[in-house]
């Protein structure tokens, strides 16, 4: 770990989460439960401008949702980078 990662903010990945392979847009993406219905969203990062996405429909259609702001990630495409730990 470099100087610089040392200093982030860590973000613990939920305990039941699943990591994901990053993609050609998206880094560190893992799946998340939605808290009212059975329905498994995907949380990423965005690979060059360094926000944090969703793949629910409150993100899609506003850029907000409470899945990200459960977790400590800032909302309406703001950069944010974080070392990223699994949950215990």
């Amino acid at each position: 770990m470099t100087e610089n990662e040392s200093n982030l903010p860590v973000l613990r990945i939920p305990r039941q989460s699943v990591r994901l392979r990053d993609n050609d847009q998206w880094q560190y993406r893992f799946e998340i439960r939605s808290e009212t219905s059975n329905k498994i969203y995907i949380v990423a990062q965005h690979k060059a401008n360094k926000y944090w996405g969703c793949s629910c429909p409150g993100w899609k259609s506003r850029k907000y949702c409470k899945h990200l702001t459960a977790i400590g990630l800032p909302v309406n495409m703001r950069p944010y980078e974080v070392r990223l730990e699994e949950g215990k």
